[in-house]
């Protein structure tokens, strides 16, 4: 479809609110936010081994988040205005445009019903550690300046994406949209190689520096999604991801408790061609951080063991919504992880073959 009258006027209002947050409050939350990352990162580099799976739960470290909650109270506070400002400000236009227009509450109504099994997720505050080892993990890889810019970023711009283009309950009928991408086949490797390195490259809180360096490819998507702690009986933890912008997540960790056999954690898969289940990862809708509302997986499939990440994705058919040609619509995400799944075959192989084997079946380097 073509952009219409009210692909126009989620524009208009986006940008007449949007600006002000981001020229007056951005600037002033980086600012806010650079003394505790720089601790966070302080505190991975130093005091935790080269090569961790999972950042040690000590005394030391809940020192360490004590002190991270005194540090961001100020950026905290921040966040929570900018959040305000941003959601009274969908309520008020997106009311305007109901009570405007024939039939306008009635799809809002159809819309709510969608979108109730997305709407009491965990919140983010009462995992406050595990934002922070994810911020942790995250500001490792990709650098002091470079992370806090797209942190800062995430707090601004992710609750309009979110409630007021990809998942606006107001004006258009929502619906549960399935995208997918598949890998190549990657069955010249063993299924365990292909699994641990899932792992070493998106879960591990601490790599080796080549790792590091291969995983901090400036123009690629970043997850992190650190292991739920040691002695925790939970099977999620809150991951980041990170590109221009950052994104909290819950993520699953399938198999991550021992008493769960094989066939019971693949019958908890919504993916049916999925050999070997890895993440869930969802996107609630009350989780203001992260620019979509669904469920994603990310699997080993049983097809020769390609990669395989499916998308059960709460989106709009307008344009703005869903064409793959607007940049964060779902349609775009769908081509954006066709792009990055290579990315990730190559980085296996080269663990686990060596660079002339992963440039040969990549038909040249991407590293």
């Amino acid at each position: 479809k073509e952009f219409d009258t009210v692909d126009f006027f989620q524009c208009a209002v986006m940008l007449v609110a949007l600006l002000p947050q981001l020229l007056f409050i951005y600037p002033i939350l980086f600012i806010l936010l650079l003394p505790p990352v720089f601790i966070n990162l302080l505190y991975i580099t130093m005091l935790v081994p080269q090569v961790c799976d999972t950042i040690p739960r000590t005394f030391t470290w809940k020192v360490h988040c004590i002190l991270q909650a005194l540090l961001s109270i100020p950026s905290a506070v921040l966040a929570m205005i900018s959040l305000l400002i941003s959601r009274l400000s969908i309520c008020l236009f997106g009311t305007l445009y109901c009570t405007l227009n024939p039939g306008g509450w009635s799809r809002y109504r159809r819309n709510i019903e969608i979108i109730k099994p997305f709407c009491e997720g965990p919140s983010l505050h009462n995992h406050f550690s595990d934002c922070v080892a994810a911020a942790a993990g995250m500001v490792y890889r990709r650098g002091l300046m470079e992370f806090t810019s797209a942190f800062a970023l995430m707090f601004v711009i992710n609750p309009w994406i979110k409630y007021w283009i990809t998942g606006n309950v107001y004006t258009a009928d929502l619906g549960l949209r399935f995208v997918t991408q598949v890998g190549r086949p990657m069955d010249d490797l063993t299924l365990q190689q292909v699994k641990r390195n899932f792992k070493r490259y998106i879960s591990r809180a601490k790599n080796t520096r080549e790792s590091k360096l291969f995983i901090c490819n400036p123009l690629l998507f970043c997850p992190h999604f650190p292991y739920p702690p040691r002695g925790s009986k939970r099977y999620f933890s809150v991951g980041l991801e990170h590109s221009t912008i950052s994104a909290f997540v819950h993520t699953t960790h399938f198999k991550s408790k021992s008493s769960i056999s094989d066939e019971e954690w693949k019958s908890r898969c919504l993916s049916r061609s999925a050999q070997e289940p890895i993440y869930r990862v969802i996107l609630w809708r009350n989780n203001p951080y992260h620019i979509y509302t669904g469920i994603v997986e990310a699997c080993i499939s049983k097809k020769r063991l390609a990669l395989e990440h499916p998308m059960w994705l709460i989106s709009s058919h307008k344009k703005l919504s869903a064409s793959p040609a607007v940049c964060l619509s779902t349609g775009w995400i769908d081509l954006f992880f066709d792009q990055f799944i290579p990315h990730f075959e190559y980085f296996i192989r080269l663990n686990e073959l060596g660079r002339e084997a992963a440039n040969a079946m990549a038909g040249g380097s991407i590293g």
